[in-house]
């Protein structure tokens, strides 16, 4: 939970701060290449972090070293690839944004390393590990931009340079932590060895991504950009709520591999921490239902009355989002991630058809509610592939091409 309260409450730190200190114009590059950020490591934690967590949480002594090895080398292949086709992308365009993008490019690397450690040391069981990095990151980053607000530097690209080196400094530290120095050259057998967990992830991350991503264009084509922005900021106060269920799903998976429960024991952990996410999500619900209309307009100004429309269907959204996760942590825990995926392939396109009508008819009221329904909708597939999955037990590990000999360790 500390970590994942430091790595979101850092990003959206730096998000307020860049907001406050460059031109909107700027603003709108930052944000950009924070989407393709999140974009990319998304398919790194499908390609190499999932893995590990799926398949080597119970692992240990030279095979949790060279599989760490493995998985870090992965993500960094990917961020150098990442990093040629943002290149690519960006030289052609004009200023501020080319810039930000190739900064963006030029660390995603680094960037994607330090977030595979974070996952790696949550899937051995050592979370504080993971929040110490996270930390270092943190506090080496409000130095850098702490010096920048002191230079009165008004440029996005020079906070992301500050975002980005902080990251490559703990995710050099990270190489000492985990004992383990990334294998560039395992990445080829690594993903083919584990293509059956990491191709579903990654459809299920770009589908998730994907679609919410049209179904902000869309609602703001058919209802208003105003639309967008209540919805927005209604979830900005859901914030928190995303830390628990994050926390509490990453925490899972790995606890799952390591214990040989029962086809009765894998239901009754999915129920747990489904219910103990609905339960919250709906207690925080009320709280923010409840707030005090002087209150919400020092939170959100004058978005809050567009906001609190808005805020009854969100709730309803990310509770029935939370009775989903206990069903799709353990399918993830089982190494069956092509029925996670089927649940997000269904949840893509009900998100992006109900929640553009509601808006299209009803504004931000709408928009809220349908996305409620599309939660809602997959609820009971998301509990019948869970069933199906624990009758199925855990998937069996393919045979594997990746050398058995150990990787290279730090002292």
């Amino acid at each position: 939970m500390a970590d994942q309260a430091v790595s979101s409450l850092a990003n959206a730190a730096l998000s307020i701060v860049v907001a406050r200190t460059v031109s909107p114009t700027e603003y709108g590059a930052f944000a950009l290449a924070f989407s393709v950020y999140t974009l990319a490591v998304a398919v790194s934690q499908a390609v190499s972090g999932q893995v590990v967590m799926i398949r080597y949480s119970a692992a240990t002594g030279a095979e949790r070293t060279r599989v760490a090895a493995a998985a870090a080398g992965t993500s960094v292949v990917l961020g150098l690839v990442s990093a040629v086709l943002v290149a690519a992308v960006a030289l052609p365009l004009g200023l501020p944004l080319n810039q930000v993008l190739l900064a963006t490019g030029v660390l995603l690397p680094a960037l994607m390393l330090q977030d595979t450690w974070r996952t790696v040391f949550v899937s051995r069981g050592e979370p504080k590990q993971a929040f110490a990095n996270d930390l270092l990151w943190t506090v080496l980053q409000a130095v850098l931009i702490s010096v920048l607000l002191l230079l009165s530097v008004g440029q996005a690209y020079w906070y992301v340079l500050a975002w980005g080196a902080s990251a490559a400094v703990a995710a050099a530290w990270g190489v000492r932590q985990a004992r383990a120095v990334p294998a560039l050259g395992a990445t080829r057998a690594f993903v083919v060895d584990h293509r059956d967990v990491a191709v579903p992830s990654v459809a299920n991350a770009v589908a998730i991504l994907g679609a919410t991503q049209v179904a902000f264009v869309a609602m703001a084509a058919v209802a208003s950009v105003e639309t967008v922005g209540a919805i927005r900021a209604a979830q900005t106060l859901l914030g928190p709520l995303n830390i628990v269920g994050f926390a509490l799903s990453s925490f899972a998976v790995p606890e799952i591999v390591r214990h040989d429960l029962s086809r009765r024991g894998h239901t009754v952990v999915a129920l747990v921490l489904s219910g103990v996410l609905v339960v919250v999500d709906l207690a925080w619900g009320a709280v923010l239902l409840l707030l005090p209309d002087p209150v919400g307009e020092q939170l959100l100004g004058e978005t809050w009355g567009a906001a609190r429309e808005a805020l009854p269907g969100l709730v309803a959204f990310t509770a029935c989002i939370g009775a989903t996760v206990g069903a799709t942590a353990v399918m993830r825990a089982l190494a069956r991630a092509s029925y996670a995926f089927w649940v997000s392939a269904m949840l893509g396109p009900l998100v992006i058809v109900l929640s553009v009508l509601g808006a299209w008819r009803y504004a931000e009221t709408g928009a809220a509610w349908g996305l409620a329904t599309a939660a809602a909708l997959s609820i009971v597939p998301a509990w019948w592939l869970l069933l199906r999955a624990a009758r199925l037990g855990r998937a069996p590990m393919p045979t594997t091409s990746t050398p058995t000999t150990s990787a290279p360790t730090t002292s």
